[in-house]
């Protein structure tokens, strides 16, 4: 079973340095996980961040995959994925995102590992001015980076990138379990929903979404099990633990 984690294992918060894991859900689902063999978290954050976060035994893959564990990987990074050159591409883009966060008030930039973020919550209207995000993706495109929308942000990755896709398709390649699900809540994670759809021609895959205002439109269309909001994961994982 993977899981996102923010606006799935922790609630969305304006400040992401401040989101806290939900420990009545990690309790739950400590429960849980002897049952179903292995838990993960894809997640865009950095891997570092995520590992002192979830619970010993947790597999941990960050930046959308782009950082992997070592134990499942030599390199800690999908093969081909050119490290020197994405980094010299995020430094190029860092300054200039800066200069466009300071033209916007109310929106603040995140570095990442291995992308930089522009968020606007609490700015709403940024995210409804579509010059904004041309602008943005200008920036990223002329860093030799591409541009991606989330949930109130938007974010550079570099161009050798892989998605939460990826990151199921690279688990169940490595771990060969007979079933797999994901459970999501953003743009980020249509991916991964996508992606266990053609997974579920040979093997059970589950899908989950997690609706909110601020859900991806698409989500009842390629969500197997839609959840009315994030206290309903803990719901489901009592449903599965009762199912034995």
């Amino acid at each position: 079973m993977a899981f996102d984690f923010d606006g799935t294992l922790a609630a969305i918060v304006p400040d992401p340095n401040a989101a806290v894991l939900d420990q009545d859900l990690v309790a739950r689902l400590e429960k849980l996980r002897a049952e179903v063999g292995w838990l993960a978290v894809v997640s865009g954050r950095e891997r570092a961040v995520l590992a002192r976060m979830l619970p010993p035994g947790w597999i941990a893959l960050g930046s959308y995959g782009l950082e992997l564990p070592h134990d499942l990987s030599a390199t800690g990074h999908p093969p081909g994925f050119d490290a020197a050159t994405a980094q010299a591409s995020l430094e190029t883009a860092r300054g200039r995102l800066g200069e466009l966060s300071r033209r916007l008030p109310g929106t603040r930039v995140e570095v990442k590992a291995w992308g930089l973020a522009l968020h606007y919550r609490g700015a709403e209207e940024v995210g409804g001015d579509r010059a904004v995000w041309r602008e943005f993706r200008s920036l990223a495109f002329g860093a030799g980076l591409t541009a991606v929308e989330g949930r109130l942000v938007y974010e550079m990755k570099p161009k050798d990138a892989v998605d939460k896709g990826w990151a199921l398709q690279f688990l169940r390649e490595k771990l060969g379990p007979g079933a797999i699900s994901f459970t999501g809540d953003d743009l980020g994670d249509v991916a991964a929903w996508d992606r266990l759809r053609l997974m579920s021609d040979e093997l059970p895959a589950l899908a989950v979404g997690i609706d909110s205002p601020e859900a991806p439109p698409m989500l009842r269309q390629v969500c197997d099990l839609v959840l009315a909001d994030r206290s309903e994961v803990g719901e489901l994982v009592d449903a599965l633990l009762a199912a034995g």
